[in-house]
């Protein structure tokens, strides 16, 4: 088999599977958004009367307004990675929802997509929340941050498929303490969310501009605070390159491990 043909997939076929999770996910959608929409208002508040304190500005730009735009590509990094790592474990060793799953019309590669468009799905609603307090808080300065779903969505996507890569590879859910501390922990601290990238040395800036979760930030700064230009949409570019070259190795890996 052809790597295409390991890789192929029905959009229907994966919708449904994402509708299947909506259906198991909506009864408990309230008390998970209900502690994000907190999460952000302390984030912010935290960040704004603490570090705020101390430093007043960055690039001209009021500090929390800097940070505010960074924690929200954070809330979706993590929103996308813990639905395709943990809960996907789960979903695949312990409920066995894949093996039942694929017992239907459905094939393994839909039942991964229809993963990616649940996970994309949570971690937007969650950066949407983030955005509609930023709002509140009077933190977003143009009409552009409208944009900012789009561009989340896109970096939901992102991190999707980067979480069940991680996941098509293990077998032991401890496994994920490696993936949490030595990628995501390392992302969030220099992805660019609290402090810009101008002042590392060039090969730290070099591995800082390769990180999905920069990227996302420098598109959501730009577009909250009104200052996108050509090099917000190198950016955006960026994201859409990893998502198209990451897409398929986790449907071809998971069908590999399915079958085994």
């Amino acid at each position: 088999m052809s790597v295409l043909a390991a890789a192929e997939f029905s959009p229907r076929a994966a919708g449904r599977f994402w509708w299947r999770n909506l259906t198991v996910g909506r009864k408990t959608l309230v008390v998970t958004l209900i502690p994000r929409f907190l999460e952000a208002i302390a984030y912010l508040a935290v960040m704004g009367l603490g570090l705020g304190a101390y430093v007043t500005t960055i690039n001209g730009v009021d500090y929390v307004r800097f940070i505010a735009p960074g924690v929200a590509g954070a809330t979706v990094m993590f929103g996308a990675i813990l639905e395709t790592t943990y809960n996907a474990f789960v979903r695949i060793h312990i409920r066995r929802v894949y093996e039942a799953a694929v017992t239907t019309p459905l094939s393994v590669q839909d039942v991964v997509v229809g993963e990616y468009l649940w996970a994309t799905t949570r971690a937007v609603a969650y950066g949407t929340i983030f955005l509609a307090v930023m709002a509140v808080f009077g933190l977003v300065s143009s009409p552009l941050a409208i944009l900012c779903l789009p561009v989340m969505l896109l970096g939901a996507l992102v991190f999707a498929v980067l979480g069940m890569l991680y996941t098509a590879f293990v077998t032991n859910i401890e496994s994920f303490n490696i993936f949490f501390t030595a990628v995501l922990t390392p992302m969030f601290l220099f992805g660019g969310v609290f402090f810009p990238f101008d002042k590392l040395p060039e090969w730290a800036q070099a591995i800082a501009w390769c990180l999905p979760l920069s990227n996302l930030v420098v598109v959501l700064r730009a577009l909250t605070l009104g200052t996108a230009n050509g090099m917000t949409w190198v950016h955006i570019l960026v994201l859409m390159a990893m998502a198209v070259v990451l897409f398929p190795i986790p449907l071809i890996r998971m069908a590999q491990a399915l079958r085994a």
